[in-house]
């Protein structure tokens, strides 16, 4: 201990020696293994309990609608109570009980209205909890993406482990792992603070700021790449499972992608700065095309679709990173909360629902094969969207960017971005 207290501290930026980096982390970790629980089975433990395709895609609609208002809600409420923390943890605890309720509940109505009861407080804990990681971080935000990577561990560990288990006890019991996976997330977010609160804007400023094109573009580039994913998140553990797969090996086809993920969150931390945003989000929106070309070629050779997951790495990883950090920079800390959610309600939300909801009802009504196909339209749409909004030469973004009101202080501060 001598000889420590002698050393002379590593120069670190202000506030990273303070950042609660193992509890930032634990609580990443319980929460996706849970969102790992979840979206590789609801699909299999709907199915189970007697809902038909229309019905899951119906529920996993109306669960990615509830991203629409419910995370505007929670940020506006955040960002006006300043306590963030206490909104975290409220509606986390509240998710986890609706969770736990459903092995009690009938199908298909009573299940399926609490399977949207949990989106509504679910999706006002991590948009809030971003913001909270980007207020602990400050200016050190090369660190971000090694707290979000263990929150891909997490979910690797619960697709991977799971599979095993739900073959053995059946997938009935689902509803108890994922509860009791939040209620350590809740326990971990008990032991974090509450950071002093920046005064928030009004609703006047916050659309002062999300009207400005280059937000609504990205905006709109988000909402398109998410109803790119809405036959992956409702309808891959079932195509697979068409083709063959058991629970274990569907596991192993999702824990692949998130391992490429964890090491290219691993990796990309300390050159997250010096990478084109933008261009980020354009990659990531053509591995998508590639990747769901390749599922649907090749579904009937396993080692080979193992090795096209690796793209999750890129498809997903790479515009969490984009998406994200755009928002974290176009929206000021005051509005963090309303922004991050404004992202989450157009891409998770309203993407997410439009793309549930229609690979629910085409799934049975057009060959399988063609949705992936008009899924990699809305993903290179999405991709060629924002590459064109922030990608286009240099005068064209500008006089686009000042024709809306309070562009032209962002442009001036913010070069890089605009």
């Amino acid at each position: 201990m001598g000889d420590d207290a002698r050393r002379p501290p590593r120069p670190v930026p202000e506030m990273s020696a303070r950042v609660p980096a193992k509890r930032l982390a634990g609580f990443y970790f319980w929460y996706y293994a849970a969102i790992g629980a979840l979206i590789p089975y609801l699909g299999l433990y709907l199915l189970e309990r007697g809902l038909d395709a229309a019905q899951i895609g119906l529920a996993f609609g109306l669960l990615a609608g509830t991203r629409v208002f419910a995370p505007f809600f929670w940020g506006w409420l955040a960002d006006r109570s300043g306590r963030r923390l206490r909104v975290i943890l409220s509606t986390l605890g509240c998710a986890l009980v609706c969770f736990a309720l459903l092995p009690f509940l009938p199908a298909p109505g009573p299940l399926i209205l609490a399977v949207v009861a949990y989106g509504l407080f679910v999706n006002g804990t991590m948009a809030q909890f971003e913001v909270l990681t980007f207020a602990h971080l400050r200016e050190d935000t090369g660190r971000y993406p090694r707290l979000r990577l263990w929150g891909s561990v997490g979910f690797i560990a619960a697709v991977a482990l799971l599979g095993p288990v739900l073959e053995w006890l059946g997938v009935a019991s689902l509803p108890w792992w994922i509860a009791g996976m939040f209620a350590v997330a809740w326990l971990i977010g008990r032991r974090l603070t509450e950071l002093p609160a920046v005064a928030a804007g009004g609703g006047a400023a916050l659309w002062t700021v999300a009207r400005r094109p280059a937000v609504l573009a990205l905006l709109a580039g988000t909402l398109l790449s998410q109803i790119a994913f809405g036959p992956y998140y409702g309808f891959l553990s079932i195509y697979l499972q068409d083709h063959g797969y058991g629970k274990d090996s569907i596991g192993l086809m999702w824990s692949i992608g998130v391992v490429a993920e964890v090491v290219l969150f691993w990796k990309i931390g300390a050159r997250l700065k010096g990478l084109s945003l933008p261009m980020l989000f354009l990659w990531s929106q053509l591995a998508t095309v590639a990747r769901w070309l390749l599922l649907i070629s090749l579904v009937d050779h396993p080692v080979w679709l193992a090795t096209a997951q690796l793209l999750h790495a890129a498809s997903f990883g790479l515009y969490h990173l984009a998406a994200v950090n755009l928002i974290q920079q176009l929206f000021p800390p005051a509005l963090q909360g309303r922004g991050q959610a404004l992202y989450i309600g157009a891409s998770y939300g309203l993407g997410g629902a439009i793309g549930g909801w229609a690979s629910g009802v085409l799934w049975e009504r057009l060959d399988q094969e063609l949705i992936w196909v008009l899924a990699s339209v809305f993903a290179l749409a999405a991709g060629l969207l924002v590459w064109w909004a922030f990608g286009a030469p240099r005068s064209v973004r500008q006089s686009l960017l000042l024709a809306s009101p309070g562009a032209g202080q962002l442009a001036a501060e913010r070069p890089d971005i605009v």
